[in-house]
């Protein structure tokens, strides 16, 4: 009897210092996350994205779909994103961008980042605590939240693929 493996999601969030990652395998158990540190321009981010790629030699890489309306990311955000999605077509994967509507629409309904965090806290335990506080209009936004952001484009993947229901 062979033993199917689990379909695994990598989701990658670019982060002005580095980025966020997600790691997901079906039907939903989070297996890793966390942030890489990159310092600008020293063309470490794909390196790192290569070692996360090969340790966990996920079926779907997924980023953020900075195409849709409203997406309010820097050039270098898309440029990275672009270059990870090539870097994962290079080896054999397959490459899917969830827009941040999709994330809020999965997991808290018109509601914020910060209600998608709570949701996502409350289905994976093992982050809640890492959920920052809520923002405050006047602060930046936590760097843990990033974690967030990559997980929820993972599960929001996860859940519109349909690969959960397996």
């Amino acid at each position: 009897m062979q033993l199917e493996m689990p379909d695994t999601i990598l989701a990658i969030d670019p982060t002005s210092r580095g980025f966020a990652f997600a790691v997901l395998e079906a039907p939903a158990f989070l297996v890793d996350w966390g942030e890489r540190i990159v310092p600008a321009r020293s063309g470490s981010l794909l390196r790192k994205v290569d070692e996360l790629l090969s340790r966990y030699e996920p079926a779907l890489l997924v980023t953020e779909d900075l195409a849709v309306p409203g997406a309010r990311r820097r050039k270098r955000a898309s440029t990275e994103i672009r270059s990870i999605e090539l870097l994962a077509l290079k080896r054999g994967l397959s490459a899917e961008r969830i827009s941040r509507l999709t994330v809020i629409d999965a997991f808290a309904p018109a509601k914020s980042k910060f209600e998608v965090a709570l949701r996502l806290a409350d289905i994976f335990p093992t982050l809640a605590e890492r959920l920052p506080r809520k923002r405050k209009a006047w602060t930046t936004e936590d760097a843990r939240m990033n974690i967030f952001d990559a997980l929820g484009f993972a599960a929001a993947a996860m859940d519109r693929s349909g690969i959960a229901g397996r």
